[in-house]
């Protein structure tokens, strides 16, 4: 065993000793001025096709080195790089007895910039799934509410607000509090400042109420006495238990507006419900429609 250990090592050496051709990706940086970015992100890889040994290959292979591009764009003019002058570039910072035969891609293109930084409002992208009988006590809290982003002047003059990525909890059911990432910008070179937001959010159990309340009558006139079959009308509504007994029915206002439609024409008219409170849902109104009857208001003075 010890024989074949030693014979296999001087093969291997031997055979890293050759000459060969490969294929490999190598990681590069690009020297730009503090105050310049790039609309469009250029690589951050490159494909050479080399000739080395076997050795320079492995160093390479196993290699986690950042190859320096430098590029001048002091002039703030877009500039095409090709490979010829990429390969100058690189080859100074390879091995000596490595050589370039091909790099791809073979042209680079580079389109400078200011850097412009605006704050602008954080938005939730909400996709949370409320158990049965559960509801938002409030409205969900992000903190902080606005985020700093900085990139390419074109760009970032566009963006009027910004999302968080996707807050996704299901058969929520109790109070949260978590870390949430921001929406990613297809352009690697826009940048936020934070990165994550803290969402807090209440939930509580709700249950259904029912008020009674009266209907106003609107847009009638004076020399006409008009009466509601019936005069009141019951409000249905879905309320968090916190604000069960807060509820009642001076937060409501139903209307019959007459100036709506044709009295003598018509024999009854549609409820609108104007007025109520913020945090009720599923609100519903019985009857939706009353019937009405028209009196001289003179006779009923009689």
């Amino acid at each position: 065993m010890l024989c074949i250990g030693i014979a296999f090592l001087f093969w291997l050496f031997t055979k890293l000793s050759y000459v060969y051709r490969s294929s490999i990706s190598i990681r590069v940086e690009y020297a730009i001025a503090k105050d310049k970015v790039l609309t469009v992100p250029a690589p951050d890889h490159l494909e050479i096709d080399v000739e080395a040994s076997g050795w320079d290959l492995l160093f390479l292979f196993f290699s986690s080195k950042k190859y320096q591009i430098d590029v001048d764009l002091s002039d703030n003019m877009p500039k095409n790089v090709n490979s010829l002058t990429i390969k100058a570039k690189i080859i100074k910072q390879l091995p000596d007895n490595v050589n370039i035969l091909e790099i791809r891609p073979d042209l680079i293109q580079f389109s400078p910039e200011s850097i412009e930084r605006k704050e602008v409002p954080i938005v939730l992208d909400n996709r949370l799934e409320l158990s049965n009988q559960y509801t938002l006590k409030d409205s969900i809290i992000l903190e902080p509410q606005t985020v700093i982003i900085s990139g390419p002047t074109s760009i970032i003059r566009e963006i009027k607000s910004w999302k968080t990525a996707p807050l996704l909890i299901p058969n929520l059911e109790s109070n949260f509090k978590q870390k949430l990432g921001l929406k990613a910008h297809e352009n690697k070179n826009v940048v936020f400042s934070p990165t994550k937001v803290t969402v807090i959010g209440k939930v509580e159990q709700v249950t259904e109420k029912s008020i009674e309340i009266d209907i106003i009558r609107r847009g009638v006139a004076d020399s006409v006495l008009l009466v509601l079959l019936p005069k009141k009308v019951t409000i249905s509504c879905i309320v968090g238990l916190s604000d069960f007994d807060l509820l009642s029915a001076e937060q409501f206002t139903a209307v019959a507006d007459f100036s709506k439609i044709n009295v003598y024409e018509q024999s009854e008219i549609r409820i609108e419900l104007e007025e109520f409170p913020d945090y009720v849902k599923q609100i519903n109104i019985q009857p939706k429609s009353v019937v009405y009857i028209i009196r001289s208001r003179a006779k009923a003075d009689r």
